[in-house]
């Protein structure tokens, strides 16, 4: 039995606003506009009014500020709905009636620490990571529904594409986690980012061991990319690889530059890659893992012939 065209677009929509909230977040940190509204959740008046000062559009923007928070404050009305539809529902998979709630969850601690933030609390450096890793979980949580609830009826397996995307994402998440520890003040290392070393001098103000601890989960994560990759191209998971290996590159480039000629011009698009590579790992370990048991609705069958013969597709 398929579920509800309109439930399919909320869980979507649910992701979708969740995603938003975390490239705004990054986006925030990397331009330095968290300080430009005075107060919380609204913004002072004469920052975002038309001859308001705006430094720069990607440094020190409000408007940043503003349509970060319009997302993020969207992200966790839409995970309750789609919470409390999917507890009424009885043919979805268990998964999707619980990962929304988690969504619900990270987006409550985001909002709260980032309210706290902006209002001049002055948080240690674990409530930063907590910070970020709710937010991270946040999306892996509602992709993951959006697409158990697309594929319905569903059920979980095993794959190899599954195991290695699964462990990029959870290498990743330790990865930017550990790097809240590693930056120094105003570093882009505190934002969603790759690690590359000293990428700017303030890095040397933080803790040297996260320095040195990121690298091997660095290289751990590309080999867990790749392997992913490689793997769920069998399962019809095609356009998402070369998503996830173009942004990882792309991540290794702007960081290299950085890092060699101290450049502060490419924080933004090496925060938008570190998501995007984030984002892509997810739907492929979702993707890889979630088993459509019957054709569902607007979904299209990815499945390679000779596992379409036994009846089901991923």
């Amino acid at each position: 039995m398929m579920v509800p065209r309109w439930v399919t677009l909320l869980f979507r929509a649910a992701g979708l606003f969740t995603l938003f909230a975390v490239i705004g977040g990054s986006l925030v940190a990397a331009t330095e506009s968290g300080f430009e509204c005075g107060n919380w959740p609204g913004c002072d008046v004469d920052a975002i009014l038309p001859g308001g000062v705006v430094n720069e559009i990607l440094y020190r923007n409000p408007w940043i500020e503003m349509t970060h928070r319009a997302s993020a404050i969207l992200s966790g009305p839409l995970a309750l709905i789609a919470g409390i539809v999917a507890l009424r529902m009885r043919n979805i998979h268990p998964l999707a009636k619980v990962l929304p709630w988690v969504t619900v969850v990270g987006a409550f601690i985001a909002g709260f620490v980032g309210r706290g933030i902006v209002l001049g609390e002055v948080y240690p450096t674990w409530v930063g990571a907590l910070d970020l890793g709710a937010a991270l979980v946040a999306l892996a949580a509602m992709t993951t529904a959006a697409i158990l609830v697309e594929r319905t009826p569903a059920q979980w397996f095993s794959s190899r594409a599954g195991l290695f995307a699964w462990g990029a994402v959870g290498t990743l998440l330790v990865m930017h986690l550990t790097s809240l520890w590693a930056a120094g003040p105003g570093s882009y290392t505190r934002v969603v980012s790759w690690p590359v070393w000293n990428i700017v001098h303030a890095d040397a103000h933080g803790s040297f061991a996260a320095q040195i601890a990121r690298f091997p989960m660095l290289v751990l994560a590309v080999v867990l990319i790749v392997l992913a990759v490689r793997e769920a191209r069998a399962l019809g998971v095609v356009v998402e690889g070369y998503a996830a290996l173009a942004f990882a590159a792309a991540c290794l480039l702007f960081g290299a530059i950085i890092g060699f000629t101290g450049t502060d011009t490419l924080g933004v698009p090496l925060a938008m890659c570190a998501v995007g590579v984030f984002f892509t790992m997810v739907l492929i370990a979702a993707r890889s893992s979630v088993l459509a048991t019957a054709p569902s609705r607007g979904m299209s069958d990815t499945t390679p012939a000779s596992e379409a013969r036994g009846g089901v597709r991923p």
